[in-house]
């Protein structure tokens, strides 16, 4: 035994093993105590509980500490000591907490006698801690309660429970430093102990309350000051990354030892060393993360994981390395809930296809093949849901082989690779009656409701028939008529419409909000098909409407002769948030009638709210007649119940605007090719810096000269007449402004080297003075010269070939393609312009992830000068090959790395050119607006193909404001029906919350 007399004096309450803990003490990280899944039978026999309220005696805790009750629990640390009974302040004696301790400091013992005369294997209270007792006295950590004698029947006191936690933080020598708390109740030598202990706030220590350190512990004492110890160790140990691994084909799990700072810390996920892009969401605790990966999946092969941005002094270990492997189908399993199928052109079956990690599988519906019926006389498809659900669309009503009410049929699936598959028969039972439908989880176009003029809500619809099972679409009916829908709650605004989601035979119910409310509300759509009835809540938010507006200055001068102005307007809610564009123009109305009209007046011309593109929410003033040194007034007043806003401001008139200079917009090609074009594009600008498209007098012109070798020739944009010379005055100005080509022939010979030509253009008032001038020059390059070529990026695709169907599915026709381009410069650093058909040949290391071919005629063979195309077929990354054709003549290659996404397609920018327009009854609304839609992976979409890509798009068209009598009516294609003597009207295109509009004059 120890020699305790040499550092402690004998006290008749010196428990023995607290003094010989002077001697070699193990000081493991108090960690172990708290994340060692402790099997505490001796505590308990009732089974693990998951939270603090599981326990009787825990539920009237208050929040912050049943957070930590549920922390140890949880953990695995703490269970109940009867069943529904935690034993909040049931005592803990020696020898359980001996059998902690051990746990604690990570001893082991495989002792089976004790050095304790009292501790004894066959005690059959405290037998089983006598291993966990000699492994504390063996690490020094206690000599006994008394001489030869450990007591372990005695209890636990607080004060002991203080030195043991200081220990276990490796904080001993801090306690033996201080002067210890001034308490009677607390023990001389444990005084430093309880003092470190308080100030660590291990324990709480109420003012002017004794510690009452020879107390016997209890168990909630010990369960919050290990909780607090383990915060306190926590602080002050270095972070590590503790493990990272695949949990998924698309996700790692990331865990650390401690809780990290995550606004500060970053997470990097790579394969060897290409860096591979992922999302990254922390856990409540953070202590853990989860990594999508965004572009793709695992695949095998060793990854790393590594944590950046914290102070390197508080980071251990900062990479965790992980293998993955290559995704495995493990089981496929029908999911239909009978073994009988409706007789029936439309049956639906589904199956969920799962892989090694217990989700549904990532494959394609492209990666099963499917035997159904005879000779597979009943499959018509199968697709692949939202949900990783795979869906079997059957006719069972085909032919004579199957009978209604006792036919058979065999289904046999089986996928491609890993060749699992399952099978089984199913009868054929009688035609489908819909017997139940139920309405999913709503998905809002932005957000969590319908907020904004044009914002879509979709919701699916899924029916079942008398044998459980799914009711696939019928492609022949027309849902949007058959299928009943209604509000419980009235709202004019909110719009429904029932349309056959993809390809997968899901009714999906649409509710768009055809303009803003001043009313936020839930209102419940009612969903009737055949006897069954559903419903759901839709959420509708208030838009946010002017109660307060402000005229601000004009946009540019108004100067004589001007028949337009532009004229800044603030607009503020009641709150005094100041409304953006779309705000004013979806709140703000001129006719009467509407929530929130405006009345709007100007001393010279007309005035209106601009609706659309850069000027909208601005006001603007047309048919002026404005003259020199003359004012123009202008008023605005909100005529709204309960509204008193206006405001008035005058705007002085200029002289007349004049060109003043001419500015290049464009960087172009200094050199080209034999059958390239250079553009050059430059714009004239008046004495205020801007844009000029007419002049109102002719004091002023702009002269155009080409010079140059046989076979250069120059064109005004989007034109093929030459010019030599030209003059643009007037109105002509506008034309000048769209730019122009210098073209050189494909079949000029430049041996020489010496062909070129030179642009001039002039801004030249009435007496021949040059006011501005700007000139530049194109080289024709030999065809020997060294050029430097390089592909354009490619931005994302969508996986248009796998999600959609006929021609958008088709790299021929879609218009969700990409074209690939190609860039050359010369040594000198000097852009090129290259003639069309350089790129001769495109093709794609993975066409399961990315498409690729030149534009083909009908025989499949490509056509002169083909462009080269790209599409999106499934989610991944793969590496497109660029064959070209050099201006020597040399056939090489380069390549660009593609990604492919499947986030739905989403309208992202909508404009249409056209403010105003005539309509004569042949044009549709995307002619009228000259409307161009840009979705969300950078694709736009022209006039011409806005109506066959509108599944995807989901553009609406409105009338408003509809002037005489009559009525306007727009279908989903655009294709307009004016009824009656309509004069004029307001047509508006909208998708996704984004819109714009022009004021339609029908002739």
């Amino acid at each position: 035994m120890s020699n305790m007399s040499s550092r402690i004096p004998n006290h008749s309450q010196n428990p023995k093993d607290i003094q010989g803990g002077d001697k070699k003490v193990m000081k493991k990280s108090l960690s172990v105590i708290l994340s060692t899944a402790m099997a505490l039978s001796v505590f308990s026999s009732v089974a693990f509980a998951a939270k603090a309220d599981d326990f009787s005696d825990l539920k009237d805790l208050d929040a912050a500490t049943k957070a930590k009750f549920d922390s140890m629990i949880q953990a695995g640390i703490f269970d109940g000591v009867e069943e529904g009974r935690f034993g909040l302040n049931d005592k803990m004696n020696r020898a359980q907490f001996a059998k902690v301790a051990a746990l604690i400091f990570e001893l082991k013992s495989s002792a089976t006698t004790s050095s304790f005369e009292d501790v004894k294997s066959s005690d059959p209270a405290n037998g089983y801690a006598l291993p966990y007792i000699e492994a504390l006295r063996v690490a020094g950590i206690t000599d006994g309660k008394a001489e030869g004698k450990y007591v372990p029947a005695g209890d636990v006191t607080k004060e002991e429970l203080a030195t043991f936690l200081i220990r276990g933080l490796g904080k001993e020598s801090e306690a033996k430093a201080k002067p210890g708390v001034s308490d009677k109740t607390v023990s001389d030598w444990a005084k430093g102990y309880v003092q470190l202990a308080q100030e660590l706030k291990l324990f709480e220590a109420p003012a002017g309350q004794p510690f009452n350190g020879t107390a016997a512990a209890t168990r909630d004492l010990l369960v919050t000051s290990a909780y607090q110890a383990q915060q306190v160790n926590n602080a002050s140990k270095k972070l590590s990354v503790s493990e990272a691994k695949a949990t998924g084909v698309k996700t790692v799990t990331v865990k650390f030892n401690r809780e990290v700072d995550t606004a500060k810390a970053s997470l990097a996920l790579k394969k060897g060393t290409a860096s591979v892009a992922t999302d990254v969401k922390w856990a409540d605790d953070k202590k853990s993360a989860v990594l999508t990966l965004t572009n793709s999946k695992l695949s095998a092969g060793a990854y790393s994981v590594t944590l950046s941005g914290l102070a390197a002094e508080t980071v251990d270990k900062a990479v965790a390395e992980f293998s993955a492997e290559d995704e495995k189908l493990t089981k496929i399993e029908f999911l239909n809930p009978s073994d009988t199928i409706a007789y029936s052109k439309n049956v639906m079956i589904k199956l969920a296809a799962t892989n090694q990690y217990g989700e549904a599988a990532s494959l394609s519906a492209g990666a099963y093949t499917v035997y159904a019926g005879n000779n597979n006389d009943v499959l018509k498809r199968i697709t692949k849901a939202e949900d990783g659900t795979l869906r079997l669309i059957l006719d069972t009503a085909t032919g004579d082989n199957y009978k209604q009410g006792y036919g058979i049929v065999s289904v046999n699936i089986i996928e491609n690779d890993s060749r699992v598959s399952v099978n089984k028969t199913f009868k054929i039972g009688t035609q489908p009656i819909i017997t139940k439908s139920e309405l999913g989880t709503v998905k809002y176009s932005t957000g969590d409701a319908l907020s904004g003029k044009g914002q879509q809500a979709t919701v699916e619809l899924l029916r079942y028939d008398q044998y459980g099972n799914l009711v696939a679409a019928d492609d022949s009916e027309d849902y949007d008529k058959t299928i009943t829908r209604f509000f419980s709650e009235y709202e004019k605004n909110l719009k429904t419409e029932v349309v056959k989601s993809g390809n997968d035979g899901i009714l999906t119910v649409k509710v768009s909000l055809l303009d803003n409310v001043a009313k936020s509300g839930t209102y419940t759509l009612n969903v009737q098909t055949q006897a069954s009835f559903s419903t759901v809540k839709i959420n509708v938010k208030s838009s946010k409407v002017a109660t307060k507006v402000k005229l601000g200055d004009v946009k540019k001068e108004i100067s004589a002769g001007d028949d337009e102005a532009i004229i800044d307007l603030a607009a503020f809610d009641s709150e005094g948030n100041q409304l953006s564009a779309d705000d004013i123009v979806n709140s703000l109305k001129t006719n009467q009638g509407n929530d929130n009209t405006v009345n709007l007046s100007t001393s010279n011309g007309k005035i209106e709210i601009v609706q659309s593109g850069e000027n909208k929410g601005k006001l603007r003033i047309t048919d002026m007649t404005a003259t020199d040194k003359s004012i123009i007034s202008v008023s605005i007043v909100l005529t709204s119940p309960g509204l008193n806003s206006f405001d008035t401001k005058t705007y002085n008139v200029k002289g007349a605007r004049v060109a003043s200079t001419l500015k290049l917009t464009n960087d172009p090609a200094k050199k080209a090719l034999p059958g390239a074009k250079a553009d050059i594009e430059l714009n004239v600008l008046d004495q205020f810096d801007s844009k000029l498209d007419k002049a109102v007098t002719g004091d002023v012109y702009v002269q155009v000269s080409f010079t140059g070798s046989a076979g250069l020739t120059l064109v005004e944009d989007d034109q093929s007449t030459a010019i030599t010379t030209a003059k643009y005055t007037g109105e002509g100005l506008k034309t000048f402004n769209k730019g122009f080509d210098v073209k050189v022939a494909a079949d000029v010979v430049n041996a020489s080297n010496d062909l070129s030509g030179t642009f001039k253009a002039e801004l030249v008032n009435t007496k021949g003075n040059v006011l501005a001038s700007i000139t530049r020059d194109v080289k024709v390059i030999d065809n020997k010269a060294d050029l430097s070529y390089t592909v354009t990026p490619v931005s994302d695709l969508y996986a248009a070939a796998d999600k959609l169907k006929d021609d958008q599915a088709n790299i021929q026709k879609s218009a969700l393609r990409k074209k690939v381009k190609i860039t050359a410069k010369d040594n000198a650093g000097d852009l090129v312009a290259l003639p069309d058909g350089v790129i001769t040949s495109i093709a794609t290391y993975n066409d399961s992830i990315v498409k690729a071919s030149l534009q083909l005629d009908a025989n499949g063979d490509p056509v002169p000068n083909a462009a080269p195309y790209v599409l999106g077929n499934k989610v991944g990354s793969a590496t497109v090959a660029v064959g070209y054709k050099t201006a020597k003549g040399e056939q090489k290659t380069a390549s660009v790395s593609i990604n492919v996404k499947d986030e739905a397609v989403q309208v992202a920018k909508v404009v249409g050119e056209n403010d105003k327009a005539d309509y004569t009854g042949a044009e549709n609304a995307q002619t009228l607006l000259d409307l161009t839609v840009t979705d969300n992976y950078g694709v736009e979409y022209g006039k011409a193909v806005i109506a066959d890509n509108n599944n995807v798009l989901g553009v609406i068209y409105t009338a408003t404001d509809v002037q005489g009598t009559g009525s306007v009516t727009i279908s989903s294609k655009g294709v307009i029906t004016v009824n009656g003597s309509v004069k004029s009207f307001t047509l508006q295109a909208i998708a996704n919350g984004k819109s714009d509009s022009a004021v339609i004059t029908v002739k």
